[in-house]
């Protein structure tokens, strides 16, 4: 699919994830000036059964409006374009920058009650959009709330068309019945693993949501009740028996006896906490005030050097987690390469018609084989292959670097090609049996002029 254009404007890049039922990529938008990014759900039924395919075509048509309706709010990504095409069914939705709440709670880390209460009232009003529309979304769980990146909001992805259609099979007289429970285990009350999924079930959910983070605990952790089939959780948390009692009601097993709508919860947080909102980011917890200050130094002077640069912006690689800032001036190609691992090349703008060779730099990432997956293996295979494919090369200088705040290897050298005296900077690292690789490619003679640039966008690479 790499590289495939559907309905002849969304380009496929690359792979955002993979389910029984379909694949999710990132696209661009041929079509728009700025080429934007977005998001290509793909369904593609693993049946030949007429009566399934009918009415897994109504069921799409059906779940494209329902997107279509809630995707005016702020909160939910905008559906962009459905379509079927080669018996095959898509939609494609606003892409949202940022990171996914998991990503923020983490295993034995528990969060404060405070940010607890900031991170229930922040995934509730989104709720209480969707349920507005009687729309249950049945899987609620960290990775499928984001935290958009312009403004620090959480936003609600993945209400899954292919969800909705992959839950029924029909029968050969056409009777519709359900096969597959929608939801993620220890988020799903009872009667949605019964396949009766309530809107107390998504509010279920987010209470789950809210004593994860106040224990640390993985759902699957959390001991019940055995004759109630309550929750057992305050003993594992720092918590007043105000919130307590709120997380209670909204996971009781009972649906009858939990809260029916989110407009209830709500001013009973409000109820807990100051009226003003917490200013800083809830991920940023107490104890690590030493970062905090880091951070903001790190800042400060990241902002000087964008002063002293061109402006920047962001590319993001969802797949790989990686984010780097580039020049806006500069040209950005997004052309992923399996065999090479390319991703995305930034050039720099032409100075005038005699410039016939462009600056640029080059972001990769390669899958390693088990006998190069340290940095000292890979450093040596790498350099080695350096001196095979640029036989005239000469490095300048290496040494021991930082990339994304992890351990890499740094190298300059030259060599010729295509009759133009090059120079090279690369700066590598390994993470989760990958190789990181940023390349700098300049005229010799221009070298100097881009390379306060480079180390800019070097210094703001990062991987979640």
């Amino acid at each position: 699919m790499i590289g495939k254009i559907l309905d002849g404007r969304y380009e496929i890049i690359s792979k955002l994830g993979e389910g029984a039922f379909g694949t999710t990529y990132l696209a661009i938008d041929k079509k728009l000036p700025d080429k934007d990014q977005c998001v290509v759900k793909h369904f593609s039924p693993q049946t030949i059964n007429p009566y399934t395919l009918h009415h897994a075509r109504r069921l799409f048509e059906t779940e494209a409006k329902v997107l279509n309706r809630l995707g005016n709010n702020d909160c939910i990504p905008r559906l962009l374009a459905h379509f079927q095409e080669d018996q095959n069914f898509y939609l494609v939705e606003e892409f949202i920058a940022g990171h996914d709440l998991s990503y923020e709670i983490k295993p034995n880390n528990p969060w404060s009650q405070e940010e607890v209460i900031a991170l229930l009232k922040d995934i509730l009003e989104v709720l209480g959009v969707i349920h507005q529309q009687n729309v249950i979304h049945r899987d609620i769980k960290p990775s499928n709330l984001m935290r958009r990146q312009q403004d620090n909001r959480v936003v609600l992805i993945d209400f899954g068309a292919v969800k909705q259609i992959s839950s029924q099979i029909v029968t050969a007289e056409g009777q519709m019945v359900p096969t597959v429970i929608i939801g993620t285990p220890g988020y799903i009350p009872s009667e949605q693993s019964q396949g009766q999924p309530k809107l107390c079930s998504d509010i279920y959910a987010v209470g789950i949501i809210g004593i994860q983070a106040l224990t640390g605990l993985n759902p699957m952790q959390l001991v019940r009740d055995s004759s109630t089939g309550e929750i057992i959780w305050r003993n594992q948390a720092q918590v007043s028996p105000q919130l307590a009692d709120i997380l209670d009601k909204m996971v009781k097993y009972d649906f009858r006896q939990r809260y029916q709508v989110v407009q209830e919860i709500l001013p009973a947080l409000q109820s807990l906490t100051p009226t003003n909102r917490l200013t800083k980011p809830i991920w940023l917890k107490a104890g690590v005030a030493l970062g905090i200050i880091t951070a903001a130094i790190a800042s400060i002077l990241f902002f000087i050097l964008i002063q002293r640069n061109d402006n920047l912006e962001i590319y993001n690689n969802t797949v790989y987690g990686i984010t780097i800032k580039y020049p806006q001036q500069w040209d950005k190609t997004v052309t992923p390469d399996r065999i090479t691992g390319n991703l995305v090349k930034f050039i720099s703008p032409k100075e005038n018609e005699s410039d016939t060779y462009l600056e640029n730099i080059n972001l990769i990432v390669q899958d390693l084989p088990e006998t190069r997956r340290e940095l000292a293996d890979f450093t040596k295979f790498y350099l080695n292959e350096i001196k095979q494919y640029h036989q005239n090369s000469q490095i300048l200088q290496e040494d021991k670097t930082l990339l994304a705040n992890q351990p890499a290897y740094q190298v300059i050298y030259t060599f010729e090609g295509d009759g133009v005296n090059i120079k090279r900077l690369q700066t590598w690292m390994i993470k989760n049996n990958k190789a990181y690789i940023i390349t700098y490619t300049a005229d010799a003679d221009k070298y100097a002029k881009y390379l306060e640039i480079v180390k800019t966008m070097i210094t703001s690479f990062a991987i979640k």
